[in-house]
């Protein structure tokens, strides 16, 4: 995972939680299993062990919600990376963009130019570039067609 620039300890919550999002639905695909099933694997581990990482609510609602809304989110991201056909990218990086598409899509209080800047840090922290100027050009000409 690329550049630890400015640092895990200087992100807010809130990135924090799209950052374990992005994670989740990676996982999913790697293991090729529904978002739901890790969803429901982590809150048994944290039931069961009470030192486990519990995932804040506003995470699983993101991976819920870009579960649900996958293949939309998936033709506006192809539509707006322009050469790029969406599961040609990698992994992780394709699922910044659907965290970050769903949250200017869906999730009412993120305007728009928060849900690029949060998804271009956490393509910072955890993408597979140190350039996050494709995330940026990505999620914008998909948020001006909508």
């Amino acid at each position: 995972m690329a550049n630890q620039g400015s640092g895990p300890d200087r992100l807010t919550a809130r990135t924090k939680w799209r950052m374990r999002a992005v994670e989740i639905l990676y996982e999913a695909e790697s293991r090729d299993i529904a978002p739901s099933k890790v969803l429901a694997e982590r809150a048994s581990r944290a039931v069961a062990d009470p030192e486990a990482p519990r995932l804040p609510a506003y995470a699983e609602q993101l991976v819920r919600g870009v579960a649900l809304k996958i293949d939309e989110l998936d033709d506006a991201i192809g539509k707006a990376a322009s050469g790029w056909a969406v599961e040609r990218l990698p992994a992780v990086d394709r699922n910044v963009l659907r965290v970050g598409l769903y949250e200017i899509r869906h999730v009412e209080d993120v305007d728009t130019a928060v849900a690029i800047k949060e998804a271009m840090r956490v393509a910072e922290q955890i993408g597979s570039s140190d350039d996050t100027s494709f995330v940026n050009a990505v999620l914008d000409a998909a948020a001006k067609a909508q």
